[in-house]
């Protein structure tokens, strides 16, 4: 009887060691034939915002060492929930992956009831972290923290700040800000930087809280004035330009715009697309492009990516009970 149970024992041990072996060889069978088809990269914000030039030039550079087309689709809309949502609902097969923005990416469903669940996402890289900063026009009546905020006390909700959407980073940085400053802005929602940017620019607005990369070039020209940055220490490059904390308003914000897949796709993909994107971005190529477009590379593994979620959906929910959001 002993020798029969023994002998069913190592019977199924068995079955179970080929079966993990077919597994195996079946998940190398997917990894070697990916990809066979163009790979459709969504961006959920306009072209020519940050976000959608970053991708553009990693994306390029990605290009050289991958069998197949990456092709960038924008999708806009919604504050990006358009373009998230069409992202995590795809068909996880690595056919479609695509950037999202954080915080914007959790706070949304924190704000309403989205079609996608922070949950849906599967890692794949960060690209990039980007400061963000306030910014007005080079003809501005404010040249100093001080200036605009002694105005938005004299006249509460006269001030008019553009943001990329409501809920948005750049939303919630301009709202943490006045909240510290005791101030009352009129915050005026776009469907991206690109709008965003062109309403201060046209004089449709007195200011805006933008990232470091998507103002840094017209500020560099002349066109615009940074007067203050949401970071602990001086930018690198802008120096002169002091932190919100230096003038008594401690407020850090910024962005991460991370890679990521629809959950359940396969992690022989996720790891074969980390690699050729993680090359891309430590080449030499995409530091001096990005470093000339003003994009601040910060590199995240797909499972310090997923931590870095979680702990800024927990941020953000602090911030909005803060802001009353």
């Amino acid at each position: 009887m002993k020798k029969k149970i023994l002998s069913l024992l190592v019977g199924a041990m068995s079955l179970m060691l080929v079966a993990c072996g077919g597994e195996k060889k079946a998940e190398e069978k997917v990894a070697d034939a990916y990809p066979s088809k163009p790979v459709n990269v969504i961006i959920a914000y306009k072209a020519g915002g940050g976000t959608d030039v970053g991708a553009r030039i990693l994306m390029a550079e990605a290009q050289k060492n991958f069998e197949q087309p990456f092709v960038i689709v924008n999708k806009p809309g919604a504050d990006g929930e358009i373009g998230y949502t069409e992202l995590l609902k795809s068909n996880p097969d690595g056919y479609t992956i695509g950037f999202i923005n954080l915080p914007t990416f959790v706070s949304l469903p924190l704000q309403r009831e989205t079609k996608y669940k922070i949950e849906d996402a599967e890692p794949i890289m960060n690209h990039v972290y980007d400061p963000g900063v306030l910014v007005v026009k080079a003809d501005s009546q404010f040249n100093t923290v001080s200036d605009f905020v002694d105005y938005a006390k004299s006249n509460p909700e006269k001030i008019t700040v553009s943001n990329n959407g409501t809920g948005a980073s750049n939303h919630i940085g301009a709202a943490d800000f006045a909240k510290e400053a005791g101030i009352e802005l009129t915050h005026v929602p776009f469907g991206g930087s690109s709008d965003m940017l062109a309403a201060l620019r046209g004089g449709h607005v007195d200011a805006t809280v933008a990232k470091i990369s998507e103002v840094a070039s017209l500020v560099k020209s002349g066109e615009l004035r940074l007067l203050a940055t949401f970071t602990a220490e001086r930018l690198e490059g802008f120096e002169e330009v002091p932190t919100l904390t230096e003038s008594g308003y401690p407020v850090l914000f910024g962005s991460a715009r991370a890679i990521v897949a629809p959950k359940g796709t396969p992690k022989e993909v996720i790891d074969k697309l980390h690699n050729v994107l993680k090359a891309a971005l430590e080449s030499p190529e995409n530091i001096e492009k990005s470093k000339n477009a003003n994009l601040p590379l910060k590199y995240m593994s797909p499972e310090e990516l997923g931590q870095y979620i979680k702990d800024d959906d927990k941020y953000m929910r602090e911030v909005g009970e803060k802001l009353g959001l």
